[in-house]
């Protein structure tokens, strides 16, 4: 009886290791590809961190660069302001003994511009202010404005005087007439400015309407 109850309770033992043996196998079967895939996972991580760190250096390396450019642009953009200026002021040095004569009908000058000028300039202005003609360089109908548009207005006349006080001298008898008059039509006389300072002048045209006679 004690050799049965000796065998019955070793059979039960190792029944209960065999179970024991069994189970771990089963889980580690079924553990081994969750530990794979959480190889996997973790492998996985590392790569995107370091694509993370990667991205994170050329985002930097990027944001330096923009700070570069946009130090750069600044510079470039202040260095185009001086030099338009610069370009600007030299136009209207070279424009200094210039005039601009407004609604002269289209042809009336003829073939020589200066001539026509000479004399329209006494007429316009009085021939005692003219003892001798004022010397013209150049004169010529503005290419820029084209007859034929909407108004019809004919072409500006710039003329250049060889003498900055024959310029003056003009502006300061336009001032003293209440209008100027040639064939029926009225006549302006302006000094001849580069596009950029005429634009600037514009912004102003509000004050000096309320202070008229006080300059062009």
């Amino acid at each position: 009886m004690e050799q049965a109850a000796d065998i019955t309770l070793k059979h039960i033992w190792d029944a209960i290791l065999q179970t024991k043996t069994d189970i771990y196998a089963h889980i580690d079967a079924k553990i081994a590809p969750i530990q794979a895939s959480i190889e996997k996972i973790q492998g996985s991580m590392s790569t995107i961190s370091d694509q993370t760190n990667m991205l994170e250096q050329r985002v930097s390396s990027n944001e330096d660069n923009v700070e570069d450019l946009t130090k750069r642009v600044k510079l470039l953009e202040k260095e185009n302001i001086y030099l338009r200026a610069k370009v600007d002021d030299a136009e209207n040095r070279s424009r200094a003994c210039n005039l601009r004569f407004i609604n002269i009908p289209e042809k009336s000058e003829g073939r020589d511009t200066i001539a026509f000028m000479n004399q329209l300039i006494p007429q316009l202005l009085g021939k005692e202010n003219f003892p001798t003609s004022a010397p013209i360089e150049k004169a010529h109908r503005s290419p820029t404005f084209l007859p034929g548009n909407k108004t019809d207005r004919p072409r500006p006349i710039l003329v250049k005087f060889l003498s900055f006080q024959d310029k003056v001298r003009i502006l300061r008898l336009v001032k003293e007439k209440k209008e100027l008059l040639f064939q029926g039509s009225r006549i302006h006389i302006f000094p001849d400015f580069s596009a950029d300072l005429t634009k600037r002048r514009r912004e102003f045209d509000a004050v000096k309407k309320k202070f008229p006679g006080n300059g062009y």
